[in-house]
C-alpha cells in the first residue's frame, strides 16, 4: 500500500469521525529593545486545513503560487503535510515528534491559547485574572509578579550574558521553553543559523524531557536578509529546523514567530489582516507538523484599527493550528490604561 493511500485513507477516516482537542517600540526585562494553568498530553488524531492566496502584505501576489492549500493531519507521534498549490502539484512531508500538549482548560473564548507579553514596567497582570489568559511570557528566565494562575513560559533571550546567566537553574520546573528572541535582527538576538543551533544544542536541548518541550527560536516577520546577510523570518527558521533535526542532541517542539503590521498603522486594516494570516500560514507550513506560537503579535496605529485587527484575526487564531499567541503587551496606552484593562485589553482578554 503506497504512502498517499495511507494518508488518503487516514483523512477519508479522520474526516468521517472528527475529534476535536483543546489547545489547552519593544522594553524588555533587563532593558534590551523588545520588547501558571494544567496542561494534559494528549495523542488523538487532529486535523487542521487551511486555504490562502499568498501575497506580500501589499497586494502582490507571489507568482507561480497563488492559492495554496495545506492540510496536516497528526496523530501525536507523526505529522503528515499536503500541500497543494493552485497549479494542482501536491507535495507530501512527513514529520516524527512527540505528543501534542494541550492547554486546559477550553473553556471561553481563545480555547486555551491566548497569553500576555509583559515586561517590568507592565503594570500588575492581576487585573487579567478570571479572564480568557492562560498563560503569560516576559522575554526573560523570571517571571517577576505574574500571578500562579497563569502558566509561565521562560525564554533564553540569546546565548550572551547576562541572559544566558543562571539559565540551567532558572529554566527548571517550567513546563515549556521558549529560545532566542529575533535572531534573524541584528538589533534583537543577532545569530547566524548555524550559531544558533550551536547553542540550542548546548543550552536548549538538555532541558528538554518527556514533560517538558522547548522551542525553537522566535523569528520575525521579515524576509530576504538583513544588514549582516543573515535569512530572515521563515527562510532563517527553516534553516534551523534543517540543521536542528537529530533526536539526540537537537530537536523543537514547537516554533515561535512574531508580527508586526506597518508602521505608524498606515496599511488598511484589511491589509494587515491579510499580512498576517499569510504570514501565520507560511509558519505553519515551515513548522511541518510541530506545533506554533505566536508570541508577539500586533497592529499600529489607533485603538479602533487595532480592535477591528483583532475582531479579524482572533477567531483565525482560534481555530487555526495555533496552539499559542500573545498581543503586544501589557502596556498603558496598548492594553491598559492606568493599570487597568482599557477598551482594547478588556476585548482581548474578556474580562
Amino acid at each position: 500500500m503506497s504512502r498517499d493511500y495511507r494518508i488518503f485513507s487516514l483523512f477519508l477516516l479522520l474526516s468521517l469521525f472528527p475529534t476535536f482537542i483543546s489547545a489547552s517600540p519593544h522594553p524588555q526585562r533587563g532593558g534590551d529593545r523588545h520588547r501558571h494553568g494544567l496542561v494534559t498530553t494528549s495523542t488523538t488524531a487532529i486535523v487542521a486545513q487551511t486555504t490562502t492566496s499568498f501575497n506580500d502584505g501589499n497586494g502582490v501576489v507571489n507568482p507561480g503560487v497563488g492559492t495554496r492549500s495545506t492540510t496536516i493531519i497528526d496523530d501525536g507521534n507523526e505529522s503528515t503535510t499536503r500541500i497543494s498549490n493552485g497549479g494542482g502539484a501536491t507535495t507530501s512531508t512527513t514529520a516524527t515528534r512527540g505528543p501534542i500538549i494541550t492547554n486546559s482548560p477550553s473553556t471561553g473564548t481563545g480555547g486555551g491559547k491566548r497569553g500576555l507579553a509583559y515586561n517590568d514596567t507592565s503594570p500588575s497582570l492581576d487585573v487579567f485574572a478570571s479572564s480568557d489568559i492562560t498563560w503569560v511570557h516576559d522575554w526573560s528566565s523570571s517571571p517577576g509578579n505574574a500571578p500562579s494562575e497563569f502558566l509561565f513560559v521562560p525564554t533564553l533571550w540569546s546565548d550572551k550574558s547576562p541572559h544566558s546567566d543562571n539559565w540551567d537553574t532558572l529554566a527548571n520546573g517550567h513546563q515549556y521553553l521558549m529560545s532566542f528572541n529575533e535572531p534573524d535582527i541584528v538589533g534583537q538576538a543577532n545569530m547566524q543559523v548555524g550559531a544558533a543551533v550551536a547553542a540550542y544544542k548546548s543550552l536548549m536541548f538538555p532541558k528538554r524531557t518527556a514533560n517538558v518541550q522547548i522551542g525553537a527560536p522566535s523569528v520575525s516577520s521579515g524576509s530576504g536578509t538583513n544588514e549582516a546577510g543573515i535569512p530572515m523570518g521563515t527562510s532563517w527558521l527553516s534553516q534551523f529546523l534543517a540543521q536542528c533535526n537529530d533526536p539526540n542532541t537537537c530537536v523543537a517542539d514547537f516554533v515561535s514567530g512574531h508580527w508586526y503590521g506597518c508602521p505608524g498603522g498606515t496599511c488598511s486594516v484589511d491589509a494587515d489582516v491579510t499580512s498576517f494570516q499569510n504570514y501565520v500560514t507560511d509558519l505553519i507550513r515551515t513548522a511541518n507538523g510541530r506545533a506554533v506560537w505566536i508570541p508577539e503579535f500586533q497592529r499600529y496605529g489607533d485603538v479602533a484599527g487595532q480592535q477591528s485587527f483583532l475582531e479579524a484575526t482572533l477567531p483565525f487564531l482560534d481555530q487555526s493550528a495555533v496552539v499559542r499567541y500573545a498581543y503586544y503587551m501589557v502596556a498603558d496606552g496598548i492594553l491598559t490604561t492606568n493599570g487597568q484593562p482599557n477598551e482594547l485589553g478588556a476585548a482581548y482578554a474578556g474580562v
